[in-house]
């Protein structure tokens, strides 16, 4: 399993719903997944799961993080 990071900006509705969308799709291929953001301007996930997920997260949602860092 990987460890990877996904973020959204609350004032773009957009990212929050791509976000939320992407975790519904993929939530049962996931081992863990953890909210991070301070939930008023962004908010931020690490997940572990499957290296694959990882490109499929929208471009404007990828992060890197030290939670990334195997």
């Amino acid at each position: 399993m990987s460890r990877f990071s996904m973020m959204a900006r609350v004032d773009v509705p957009h990212e929050v719903a791509d976000a939320e969308g992407w975790i519904a799709r993929y939530r049962e291929s996931l081992t863990s997944i953890a909210e991070t953001g301070c939930g008023c301007c962004v908010r931020a996930w690490q997940i572990e799961g499957p290296r694959e997920l990882a490109d499929t997260i929208p471009l404007v949602l990828g992060v890197s993080s030290e939670w990334d860092r195997d």
